[in-house]
């Protein structure tokens, strides 16, 4: 792919590229001790507003879990509870991820964006440390992380990438955002970045070396 020949900046998401996840564990999780349906999908819009919210920082995790309190069918859950549910959906790592991100570094500038929240956040530095000895995470893989509930912005939405292109700063044309939701990748073209669509099973050392021709 020769249209990424002169790219000098990789901006990772986080969940579904970097990081494990399977979304429909949380589904099932809150729908457990909810005792409802819980599915994005079927969700009152208030409620959906509310999660937007918590992940651009706009409310607290104690009223993100107060909302979600208000959806039992019955026994209202306590908030430690909830906060295991809502992490039910990340999986972990494959190691191997540190070391590509490490070696990449040597001839890019690297960055993390990620639509994420207080809760999830918290876990991802909890789980580095006690599973993998990793205290330094944003500053040891990365130039720079940007984090939705962090900096106020989210994904698709062409402001977070306008954001980070001022803030890092970095040239548009010189950038490749690697997503594996599709609207996000839009969005990020939307803002004169390059994009690559993910999916997570596939090998990213491969897509980034053989697919996106990177070299490092």
């Amino acid at each position: 792919m020769s249209n990424f020949s002169k790219v000098k900046n990789v901006v990772f998401d986080f969940g579904g590229v970097l990081l494990n996840i399977d979304y429909d564990l949380t589904y099932y999780a809150l729908s457990k001790i909810l005792q409802v349906d819980f599915h994005p999908d079927n969700l009152p819009e208030n409620v959906v507003k509310i999660f937007n919210e918590f992940e651009t920082g706009a409310v607290n995790k104690e009223t993100f879990i107060w909302n979600i309190q208000r959806l039992a069918n019955k026994d209202v859950p306590q908030g430690k509870e909830i906060i295991d549910a809502w992490n039910a959906m990340l999986i972990g790592w494959d190691s191997s991820i540190f070391d590509l991100l490490l070696a990449l570094r040597k001839k890019y500038k690297v960055y993390l964006l990620s639509n994420t929240n207080e809760i999830h956040l918290d876990w991802v530095y909890s789980d580095l440390e006690k599973n993998h000895g990793i205290s330094d995470f944003d500053v040891r893989f990365f130039d720079k992380t940007f984090y939705s509930h962090l900096i106020g912005f989210r994904k698709p939405d062409v402001a977070v990438y306008n954001y980070i292109t001022h803030d890092a700063p970095i040239k548009p044309k010189e950038t490749i955002f690697i997503d594996d939701i599709l609207r996000n990748i839009q969005g990020a073209q939307s803002a004169g970045w390059r994009g690559y669509h993910h999916h997570p099973d596939d090998d990213l050392g491969f897509v980034l070396r053989e697919k996106l021709k990177l070299n490092f």
